[in-house]
């Protein structure tokens, strides 16, 4: 678990750098990765608050990947 919990901290940073630079929209699929990662933890630790925050990153960050699909 812990070996996921840093993989998915190192993406979702990686994600964050790439919003910095305005890597559009490739930071939205990086960052999903990350928190897909981190809702698993979640999910798996049944730790509500990391599962409940995660999902609905999960859902923004799908919301805006199939938006930048329409641009």
């Amino acid at each position: 678990m812990n070996k996921l919990k840093w993989t998915s901290s190192l993406i979702l940073s990686c994600g964050l750098v790439l919003t910095s630079f305005n890597y559009y929209p490739m930071n939205l699929y990086v960052q999903f990765l990350g928190v897909l990662g981190w809702l698993v933890v979640g999910i798996k630790t049944k730790d509500h608050p990391i599962s409940f925050v995660n999902g609905v990153g999960l859902a923004i960050l799908g919301f805006g990947i199939i938006y930048s699909q329409n641009l």
